[in-house]
């Protein structure tokens, strides 16, 4: 069974990063993040904030706020 590309691509970095530099995964996750919700909504990097925390439980947290000017309209199927 195939990961989603989001799993892979994260594994794909960590592996990568033999220096595991959390700053820099934010800012890697934030990139694509952006990326994919550009396709669906009008926005600006400054208006869209996500960080990724460790909780007590020792379990990654990703907080993500996005301000945008307005959706795009998508294309019905047939």
């Amino acid at each position: 069974m195939n990961e989603p590309y989001g799993i892979s691509k994260l594994k794909q970095v960590l592996i990568n990063d033999k220096h595991f530099n959390p700053e820099r995964l934010n800012e890697v996750v934030s990139s694509d993040i952006f990326k994919i919700l550009q396709n669906y909504m009008e926005i600006n990097r400054e208006d869209m904030l996500a960080r990724i925390d460790i909780d007590e439980q020792g379990n990654y947290v990703l907080r993500c706020k996005v301000k945008c000017k307005r959706l795009k309209i998508m294309g019905l199927l047939s």
